[in-house]
């Protein structure tokens, strides 16, 4: 009986056996792949010109320009509430270099003016308002300059992969997009290549209205953002919304990128990147290689203006050695960890061992 029971055992073996080693080999085919549709994703996400995403996306832009640069000339900044002016009205010395805070009703007081209103209004054109009043019995030729020491009302905010996250106020020579992600510190090491832009309603433009509401910063924000991505061509190229003239109320976030680990390691997938990652410690972040991976034959896929990759290659085996220079990754990179076919021999067998011997005897068993 206990002849019987072996043979039948070794029977069902030796059946499973070429079966097992079939879907293996298949295993191992697919594990070889480069992951095709994952890279099919990373690079479709992104509204291209030729879509109706990317077409909706340009005419925003488009509409953006001629909104807040409608004579292709940029607007002066309004004064809001919070901003601290400094006024100077020549031979008078009360009013030399005379600070004075901008009040959450868009009111300034000035000695022997009282209250003028301020918000909504330009540089020049408050001065004309002061020198206006001063004519009233004051002065009879007064010269006033007006000037913007510390702009809090039209503030910009910016988050993400930036070095200095935060509010960033305009002023005259800071107003573009770049120039405020420029103030934040720049784009960190672990920025994506993709910008969300939440453009505030509005013109920009200093407006008569209510100083109160003006002077708001409660700025009503587009929920819906506008993906820039910082690798596309614009037509015109002065149209770029990195150009874009900003306005207070306008936010930014900066995504934060990340790479494909690809081929024989333990966590496949995409992961996010940090400041100084490389090629090795990319691997540690995907589990470790398994260990049919060659690490002496892995290769970095990285993507280059215009459309073409880079394939860089890399000894992981020599970098750990100290003998080779490790690379550090940049947002989108694709690294591919191919077999070795000499490992693969062995790995086959532990595979075959621990999993279909295993569940073949507990088979056999359970039908005793």
């Amino acid at each position: 009986m206990n002849a019987f029971v072996h043979f039948r055992s070794a029977a069902r073996f030796a059946a499973v056996v070429p079966l097992c080693a079939t879907l293996a080999s298949l295993g191992c085919a697919v594990r070889q792949m480069p992951g095709n549709y994952v890279v099919g994703n990373l690079e479709g996400t992104a509204a291209n010109s030729s879509g109706p995403e990317g077409v909706s996306a340009r005419a925003r832009v488009h509409a953006l320009w001629a909104e807040r640069v409608p004579d292709g000339a940029g607007s002066e900044l309004c004064i809001g509430a919070g901003d601290l002016l400094e006024i100077t009205v020549f031979h008078w010395p009360e009013m030399s270099g005379l600070k004075a805070r901008v009040s959450g009703a868009g009111m300034v007081s000035l000695p022997l003016l009282g209250d003028i209103a301020a918000a909504g209004l330009t540089e020049r054109e408050l001065q004309d308002r002061i020198a206006a009043r001063l004519r009233e019995g004051l002065v009879k030729n007064p010269n006033v300059n007006v000037f913007v020491t510390e702009r809090t009302s039209q503030q910009v905010s910016i988050t993400g992969a930036v070095s200095r996250p935060g509010l960033v106020p305009l002023t005259r020579d800071r107003r573009t997009l770049a120039d405020v992600i420029s103030e934040a510190g720049g784009l960190s090491q672990e920025a994506g290549g993709k910008i969300l832009f939440y453009p505030a309603r509005g013109s920009g433009r200093c407006a008569q209205e209510s100083p109160v509401r003006v002077a708001s910063l409660a700025t009503p924000v587009d929920i819906t953002p506008l993906e820039i991505d910082l690798n596309d061509q614009y037509e015109p190229p002065h149209e770029n919304p990195l150009a874009l003239p900003a306005i207070g109320g306008d936010a930014i976030t900066v995504n934060r990128g990340q790479f494909l680990v690809d081929g024989w390691v333990a966590s496949p997938g995409a992961i996010g990147i940090s400041p100084g990652m490389t090629a090795l410690s990319a691997l540690t972040a995907a589990g470790g290689a398994l260990y049919p991976a060659a690490l002496s034959r892995v290769v970095l896929v990285r993507a280059e203006r215009g459309g073409t990759k880079q394939r860089i290659a890399i000894d992981l085996n020599a970098v750990q050695k100290g003998e080779q220079k490790d690379v550090t990754l940049q947002a989108g990179d694709i690294i591919q960890v191919p077999p070795s076919p000499i490992r693969m021999l062995p790995y086959g067998v532990f595979w075959i061992i621990t999993n279909v011997v295993r569940v073949g005897a507990g088979v056999s068993l359970t039908a005793l």
